[in-house]
């Protein structure tokens, strides 16, 4: 549930601490499922494990917090080679990875466009 309303509904704060909170606990549930999270009706990766980890990442502006998004993206990605290595049957692996690789493209460009709002300041 915590997963659903950080990457449905939540908008982070700019507030630091609030910030290192909502972290905290994605990386909890991350952690503890070996950064697969499963949807309970198909057996494939949980798309709002997903979308919190990249709501988190890209709406504080901060680079530190896009940063830590793109490590995580990385680290569910590996997760799933692993699981599509396993020999269980994954029928949802392209699917999944091609989520993944759209959110490491939003991260991407997310990050684009904060330094190019820098630089147009300046």
């Amino acid at each position: 549930m915590a997963l659903k309303v950080i990457g449905g509904a939540y908008l982070p704060s700019q507030e630091s601490r609030e910030l290192r909170d909502v972290k905290r606990v994605v990386d909890g549930i991350l952690e503890r499922h070996g950064y697969f999270v499963p949807h309970g009706k198909t057996g494939g990766l949980h798309p709002q494990s997903v979308y919190a980890v990249l709501n988190v990442a890209k709406h504080s502006g901060k680079e530190e917090d896009r940063r830590w998004g793109a490590s995580r993206l990385f680290r569910i990605m590996e997760a799933l080679g692993k699981k599509a290595r396993s020999g269980e049957s994954y029928p949802k692996h392209a699917a999944d990875a091609a989520l993944l690789s759209a959110s490491l493209a939003q991260l991407s460009n997310a990050a684009q466009m904060s330094r190019a709002h820098i630089r147009s300041l300046n």
